[in-house]
């Protein structure tokens, strides 16, 4: 937590804006469509903490993922959020979190020995973060990030650079939001493999993503995630 106030404090403190990207009602869970291809499934996200320090709140999202085999089961897959003086910042990409995500999940499919020598094969590092205010002009650059994942002895990189699109108003069948827009482009690069995608996002105040498009370079396969319900 403290490095994770740290980063926060060194984005935001010279930030200033009215705005509140996300949800932070403890509980509440945000139903969305899916749709790849001709494959429509559901998922959800739900605030699942929210923890205030000082003037800043930070916010743990967990991302539901339906188990990939009888060995393991469903699980949530967790995100950071903070919102301090008045800006979001969303961690798209985070080395930490992931990493505790994917020992988690290996955790349900190995033994106490095998994760042992698996963890010791695998690490994570950096982080690729949005920051959202109502001040953000269309055409301004996104910070880029970059995280690398060490799965020995492969290493594995994720950068990010994009740009805000001001403001549109999106309607989903959970309702109409107005929503600041924002592309960018999430770039993955290992041995001599590398793929790109495209990204669209829109996010609504109070409540956080509304809908989510995104197209790969070489699958040449779209993703389109759009928010249906709202949970309390």
């Amino acid at each position: 937590m403290k490095n994770y106030v740290l980063l926060l404090v060194c984005m935001l403190s010279a930030i200033a804006a009215s705005a509140q990207y996300c949800s932070i009602q403890k509980g509440q869970k945000l139903y969305y469509e899916v749709l790849t291809g001709k494959k429509k499934t559901e998922t959800y996200t739900s605030v699942v903490n929210v923890e205030k320090v000082n003037d800043s709140t930070f916010i743990t999202l967990g991302d539901f993922v339906p188990k990939m085999n009888e060995k393991m089961k469903d699980t949530l897959f967790y995100q950071k959020v903070a919102y301090a003086n008045n800006n979001t910042l969303i961690y798209l990409q985070d080395g930490e979190s992931m990493k505790d995500n994917i020992c988690g999940m290996m955790a349900e499919a190995l033994n106490k020995k095998d994760m042992t020598s698996a963890k010791a094969k695998f690490d994570t590092n950096g982080k690729i973060c949005l920051l959202l205010n109502e001040k953000r002009q269309k055409g301004e650059k996104i910070e880029s990030g970059e995280m690398t994942i060490w799965i020995k002895p492969v290493t594995m990189t994720v950068s990010m650079k994009g740009q805000y699109e001001g403001t549109e108003t999106i309607s989903t069948p959970a309702g109409e939001f107005d929503c600041v827009k924002v592309t960018y482009s999430m770039k993955v690069k290992f041995f001599m493999f590398s793929d790109e995608s495209q990204v669209t996002e829109w996010y609504a105040k109070g409540v956080g993503l509304v809908k989510h498009e995104e197209s790969s370079r070489k699958l040449g396969q779209k993703m389109t995630k759009t928010l249906t319900k709202i949970e309390n």
